[in-house]
């Protein structure tokens, strides 16, 4: 019966993770553009710069390219986002339960910090190398100006640059190109990225039993009990703890992604390896350079995980019809 009532939690999880990343990327992707394009920007100079801040960038993409041009990229950041976020619920769930048993306490109860980290940690590492090719897609997609179509798309094509179709098209396009080197690369920062889902899970999970004391706790394992109103608020706050500390490894991991096969400028330098970029970028652009795009990411990550734990906690309500004790 134990088990049996663990993997209905797992797929409860699972269920409820990927309605809440769906639902929250879909409604604020064209921020998830500008961000991208902005982070790619290395010339020191900004008045070369083609995106001059988020708000003219959005603007420009739009006037270029059309809703298709702020929506690059749609498609695999909707599948990454709900596999993502399905996979890690589920596997962080799972793992908790098991360090739970391995600590004698209630599968769904408080856990310390520590346990709660390396569940964490667990569920970002596997949920990392299983969707990286599907963020090196999204990448290029949105850095790929005019999503096929208007003076933007035209521009590439007398340049003589080779664009992607689609998801699908990019996808095996890179495998047969590139191979497993070309769909894995920014893998080292995305897997020190894992450390921003282990501090906002463990912030929230800190932040939930904190909003929860003194309430009636649910009868099934007797897990903090909190509204997605609530849930919301506590995932907008944990989500800017973490993002605040991990976002100069989403600049780098953008760098490393871009593709390396298109022409720029003659004094534009690559970025193949982690350090390299690091290196390259704070030689040429200074601190600042690891910020490029950040208040367009805060903007949309901070709204997207209040809807995200919102939604987990509604909907996981739901499939648990869990009244509290």
């Amino acid at each position: 019966a134990d088990a049996r009532d663990a993997r209905a939690s797992d797929w409860r999880a699972f269920v409820a993770g990927v309605a809440g990343g769906a639902s929250s990327t879909l409604a604020l992707h064209p921020l998830d553009v500008v961000k991208t394009r902005l982070q790619v920007q290395d010339d020191p100079d900004a008045r070369r710069a083609r995106y001059a801040g988020a708000w003219r960038g959005a603007r420009r993409i739009v006037a270029e390219e059309g809703v298709r041009g702020i929506y690059a990229g749609a498609t695999p950041a909707i599948v990454g986002s709900a596999v993502s976020w399905g996979a890690y619920f589920a596997w962080y769930d799972g793992a908790r339960a098991r360090y739970a048993d391995a600590l004698g306490r209630e599968r769904n109860g408080a856990l310390p910090a520590g346990a709660n980290m390396m569940a964490a940690t667990e569920a970002g590492v596997v949920t990392t190398v299983l969707t990286n090719p599907i963020w090196v897609v999204k990448t290029r997609l949105q850095l790929q100006r005019g999503g096929g179509l208007g003076d933007a798309a035209s521009e590439a094509a007398k340049s003589g640059e080779k664009r992607y179709a689609g998801f699908v098209d990019a996808l095996a396009t890179i495998a047969r190109k590139e191979g497993l080197r070309g769909l894995y690369k920014g893998l080292v920062p995305s897997i020190w990225l894992v450390s921003h889902g282990s501090i906002q899970l463990t912030a929230y999970e800190w932040l939930k039993e904190i909003a929860a004391s003194g309430r009636a706790r649910r009868a099934r394992g007797g897990a903090a009990d909190v509204a997605p109103v609530e849930a919301g608020a506590l995932g907008l706050a944990s989500k800017f703890i973490a993002v605040t500390a991990t976002y100069p490894i989403q600049v780098v991991r953008a760098r490393i992604q871009q593709r390396s096969d298109v022409g720029r400028p003659a004094d534009a330098p690559t970025y193949a390896r982690f350090g390299e970029a690091v290196s390259r970028t704070f030689a040429r652009e200074g601190v600042r350079g690891f910020y490029k795009g950040f208040a367009p990411n805060v903007v949309r990550v901070l709204p997207s995980s209040a809807i995200t734990f919102a939604a987990y906690e509604g909907v996981l309500g739901v499939l648990n019809d869990d009244p509290v004790a």
